[in-house]
């Protein structure tokens, strides 16, 4: 057999190579142009699968955030898609609502070692210590947050490091 790509022979039915498939498959099938508009303006949406331009879901994703941080842990968790999950489950979301707004915290080094290459946000305060009167605010606030390498944190989610901003 010769492979379609570049017709050398193989032992393979179709390809030579992960690469001569990749190719091929590539021209034949090219990605998707996207030239759908915004819902909000004339721009470009961002990408195929949203309906918003990069500026529009930025801001919705701000607003988002506003709306959330002033419920309660409580309030957050009785959301129907977080209902029947454990509590340890529905800790990481409150982890992805803090990484998704404080993004800036993770392009400075390490506040421990100063190591830059890859950070974490870490909470001081865990978010289990909270009870769930407190609000997502609280819980995800700035002061409550702060970068550290995969290692630093790590270490002191163990008890081995200790840290105050």
């Amino acid at each position: 057999m010769k492979c379609l790509e570049c017709n050398i022979e193989t032992e393979n039915p179709k390809f030579c190579s992960k690469s001569c498939s990749a190719k091929f498959n590539n021209k034949k099938f090219p990605k998707r142009k996207t030239n759908k508009k915004c819902a909000s303006c004339d721009n470009f949406v961002k990408n195929w699968r949203t309906t918003l331009c990069e500026f529009h879901h930025d801001e919705y994703i701000q607003n988002r955030f506003e709306y959330i941080k002033e419920k309660t842990l409580s309030e957050y968790w009785g959301k129907e898609s977080l209902k029947t999950l454990p509590k340890s489950s529905k800790n990481v979301h409150i982890r992805l609502l803090a990484k998704s707004h404080f993004k800036h915290l993770t392009k400075l080094p390490c506040h421990h070692c100063g190591y830059d290459k890859h950070v974490e946000l870490c909470h001081i305060k865990p978010i289990s210590s909270f009870n769930e009167t407190n609000k997502v605010k609280e819980v995800n606030c700035e002061d409550n947050l702060i970068q550290l390498c995969p290692n630093c944190h790590w270490e002191f989610d163990n008890g081995l490091l200790n840290i105050s901003k």
